[in-house]
């Protein structure tokens, strides 16, 4: 058998053929035409068993769904739709997990199609909506809160509303500038790998319209802080 198989498979058949010696036989034979036209390999292959393959899985299937921000950061059961193509079902409930972020993709194995080696898998890509407040830097959640002129230049305690419905109060410092990043810890989105914080941007907030009393008591904060001037080194700066 090793014999014959190493002369097929690399091309050195014995000219004397199985007799090592033996006149005629296969001398001078076309093998290929003896076994219709297939290769060595092939023969071997289908004689010896190689190259047999076992059923084939059924094909794998994808959808999407598009849930809130909140659900997104809070996990949600969710009902996927899903082609019929060989896949027995027209739609799968499964968890979305906590966390998960937009453009994410879920594998759902064994929800694929039919096959004779099994189902195939199923690829639910998820698309979160925008929320009107939060929004999202890995596992930091980031808003924006507006502050009056007086509140950032005399300081403030501020309620804040979270995601998870509840409040938590910030303290602003006297003369905090519009720009500024305050850190709310372990109020983030919360993974099995980590806890991230809120981070609150502080946006000084001017009114578009100034009379009456209120004109006159800027007046008298514009006098009595003219010695104040936030641009007294921009013009060296400039030239750095």
């Amino acid at each position: 058998y090793n014999e014959m198989r190493d002369a097929f498979t690399s091309g050195r058949m014995p000219r004397g053929g199985m007799g090592g010696g033996q006149a005629g036989g296969f001398q001078g034979a076309d093998f290929s035409d003896l076994f219709g036209g297939g290769s060595q390999q092939d023969i071997f292959s289908s004689i010896f068993g190689g190259g047999q393959r076992g059923p084939r899985k059924g094909a794998d299937l994808q959808s999407e769904i598009t849930i809130s921000f909140r659900n997104a950061i809070f996990g949600i059961e969710a009902t996927i739709p899903v082609s019929s193509r060989g896949s027995g079902a027209s739609s799968v409930t499964t968890r979305i997990p906590a966390g998960i972020s937009d453009g994410a993709k879920i594998r759902l194995a064994g929800r694929g199609a039919d096959g004779a080696g099994g189902k195939g898998d199923l690829y639910v890509i998820v698309h979160v909506t925008k929320h009107p407040v939060f929004t999202r830097d890995g596992a930091n959640l980031l808003m924006s809160l507006p502050v009056t002129f007086t509140e950032a230049a005399l300081g403030a305690d501020i309620k804040i509303p979270t995601l998870e419905g509840d409040e938590v109060t910030v303290r602003i410092a006297p003369g905090t500038p519009s720009g500024r990043t305050l850190r709310v810890k372990g109020r983030g989105v919360k993974t099995t790998k980590q806890q991230g914080d809120l981070m609150i941007t502080v946006d000084v907030q001017v009114p578009q319209r100034v009379d009456g009393k209120a004109k006159q008591a800027l007046e008298e904060f514009a006098e009595a802080t003219k010695d104040f001037d936030p641009r007294a080194d921009l013009a060296q700066r400039a030239r750095a």
